[in-house]
C-alpha cells in the first residue's frame, strides 16, 4: 500500500473513531436526561431556605391563599404546571376541570400555576377565559414551586402533603404516549389514581411517573 493510501486509510479510521465516540456520548447524555425526569429533586429545604415569605406563599389570581395553614382539613395539595401557549397544556384543561369536579374541597386543594416566569395575572385571566378553566389558577413568577417540585414540562402534576412532602409528580395520565403521539383512549389515570390514595389513606402505588408536555422555561430566579 502506497504513503497516500495508507494516510487516507488512517484519516478514515480517525473521523469513523470520532463518530463512535460522539454517538456513544450523545447516547448517554440523553439516558441521563430521561432518568432525571424520574428523580427527585435536591433537597427543597434548600429552596425554602432561600425563598421569601411572600414567593412560598402560595395565593391564585382571586387573592386567596391555597396553603395548609388556611385549611387544616386539607390532606394535599394539587398543583398542575400549565403553560398558555402549550398545545399540550391546554388539551387537558376538560379533564382538569373534570378532576377539580370530582375532588372533594375540604379535603384536597387544586391549582393550575402558570410555569413561564412572564406570564401576567391578566394573560392568565384571558387564557382562563378563553379555555374555561375552573380550578383556581396562580403564578410562579420565581419557579419557587417548579423547584420544590422538581417539574421540567408542563403540564406535570405534584401533590404535596401537609408536612411538604411530595406524595407524587408525574403525568395526569397517559393521554400522550410520546410528543406528537396521542393515544386514541386514555387507559392510565395516574394523578386520579394517586389522589384517590390520598384520600382513602392509603399509600400511592406510582409516585413518579414520567410527563410528556412542553419544556418549562428557565427564569433568573432559577438556581
Amino acid at each position: 500500500m502506497c504513503g497516500s493510501q495508507k494516510l487516507d486509510r488512517r484519516i478514515w479510521l480517525g473521523v469513523t473513531s470520532a463518530l463512535f465516540i460522539g454517538t456513544v456520548s450523545t447516547l448517554t447524555a440523553c439516558a441521563r436526561t430521561s432518568d432525571s425526569t424520574l428523580a427527585d429533586p435536591p433537597s427543597s429545604s434548600r429552596v425554602a431556605g432561600t425563598a421569601t415569605a411572600a414567593e412560598a406563599k402560595l395565593v391564585d389570581l382571586e387573592g386567596h391563599d391555597l396553603s395548609f395553614d388556611q385549611t387544616p382539613s386539607i390532606k394535599a395539595l394539587v398543583l398542575i404546571f400549565i403553560l398558555a401557549d402549550c398545545p399540550i397544556c391546554n388539551s387537558f384543561i376538560p379533564e382538569l376541570n373534570r378532576l377539580h369536579q370530582s375532588l372533594n374541597a375540604a379535603e384536597m386543594s387544586m391549582c393550575l400555576v402558570h410555569a413561564d416566569a412572564e406570564t401576567t395575572a391578566n394573560e392568565a385571566r384571558q387564557h382562563a377565559a378563553e379555555y374555561r378553566i375552573e380550578p383556581p389558577i396562580a403564578l410562579d413568577a420565581n419557579h419557587y414551586w417548579i423547584r420544590k417540585a422538581g417539574a421540567t414540562v408542563a403540564p406535570e402534576a405534584a401533590v404535596f402533603s401537609p408536612t411538604g412532602e411530595l406524595l407524587y409528580r408525574g403525568r395526569i395520565n397517559n393521554q400522550y404516549a410520546e410528543l406528537g403521539k396521542r393515544r386514541a383512549a386514555v387507559t392510565e389515570h395516574d394523578l386520579r389514581d394517586a389522589l384517590e390514595a390520598v384520600q382513602a389513606g392509603r399509600s400511592i402505588v406510582v409516585s413518579r411517573t414520567k410527563a410528556i408536555g412542553c419544556f418549562i422555561p428557565a427564569t433568573a430566579a432559577t438556581p
